[in-house]
């Protein structure tokens, strides 16, 4: 695979990240109250495009890597995306749009759930088929899972924050995955 996966995991969606969240509080707001404020709409929408379009990008080029593709991954990868595009580009101004704010709650919070969801499901299928175990990767992807609960609990609500924390540790598992999976490949041929 590509090392313009590295470059976008490591320098392009920290740097739109840290872009998005410059000047603000990380645990008193979050990129849908910073993305919806006047000025800032534009970098959301790129923030928002660029990240969720790496996520299936990426993600569907490990699923070919392995011949790891099955229906229920790459649905939920799908779906994933969906979601998560649709929360960007519906606006959250709750006070204005109520209805539409609220979904744009849901279906950013949905879209990460089901990419959560379709990473887990990229490893039981990548195990299943190559008769080994990716513990230490389940582990990792618990570990942000766990970790983003305390945050979440700890700041009282989704923070810029806990949004960084989830973009960040997603870039560095799919790399760590990546790794994984193409060590794999070559130990098999």
């Amino acid at each position: 695979m590509g090392k313009h996966y590295d470059f976008c995991s490591f320098f392009v969606i920290p740097a739109l990240t840290f872009l998005l969240a410059a000047g603000n509080s990380l645990t008193a707001v979050n990129f849908s109250v910073i993305g919806n404020r006047e000025g800032q709409r534009g970098i959301f929408l790129l923030w928002g495009a660029v990240t969720g379009n790496y996520f299936y990008l990426y993600v569907r080029d490990l699923l070919k890597l392995g011949r790891y593709e099955d229906r229920w991954t790459e649905l939920s990868l799908f779906i994933a995306l969906a979601l998560f595009l649709c929360g960007i580009g519906l606006p959250y101004l709750p006070r204005k749009v109520p209805i539409l704010s609220r979904l744009h709650v849901w279906a950013s919070f949905g879209g990460a759930a089901v990419l959560f969801i379709c990473l887990y499901r990229l490893l039981h299928v990548a195990e299943r088929k190559e008769g080994i175990r990716l513990r230490g990767l389940k582990g990792f992807q618990l570990s942000v899972a766990a970790v983003s609960a305390w945050i979440y609990f700890r700041a009282g609500m989704v923070s810029s924050l806990l949004e960084m924390f989830v973009t960040f540790s997603t870039c560095v598992y799919l790399a760590l995955l990546q790794g994984k999976l193409e060590k794999i490949r070559l130990s098999n041929h």
